[in-house]
């Protein structure tokens, strides 16, 4: 199996995670120093940060994604794609991940206007 393919096999792993609201199973696949950039700011700069940002996430029983469609990406450590919240707000998302598998990075795009 491709680097890539096995990246959107995560991805799809981590999709139907929150879509279940296992955070467990959702915070297996980050790395301990793992950052997310949401519009060109780091908003959060560790696995502790994400994991409460993600409790707080999965405790609302709405919380749900749909991947819309993989994109093209630079470079073989990561993977672009796009997701649908049930709130209708879209992302341009991207995955770095570490030669371990992890996600190290999160860069988040807003595709919505608001």
């Amino acid at each position: 199996m491709s680097t890539s393919a096995q990246y959107k096999k995560i991805v799809e792993t981590m999709t139907d995670a929150l879509n279940k609201h296992n955070i467990d199973e959702f915070l297996t696949h980050y790395g301990d120093n793992c950052e997310v950039i949401r519009d060109g700011q780091c908003v959060i700069r560790s696995k502790d940060e994400f994991k409460k940002y993600a409790e707080e996430r999965f405790s609302n029983p709405d919380a749900k994604a749909d991947l819309v469609e993989f994109l093209p990406s630079e470079g073989d450590d990561r993977i672009r794609f796009i997701i649908e919240h049930k709130d209708k707000k879209r992302y341009e998302q991207t995955c770095v991940f570490s030669k371990e598998g992890k996600v190290v990075e999160v860069h988040l795009k807003s595709l919505n206007n608001n």
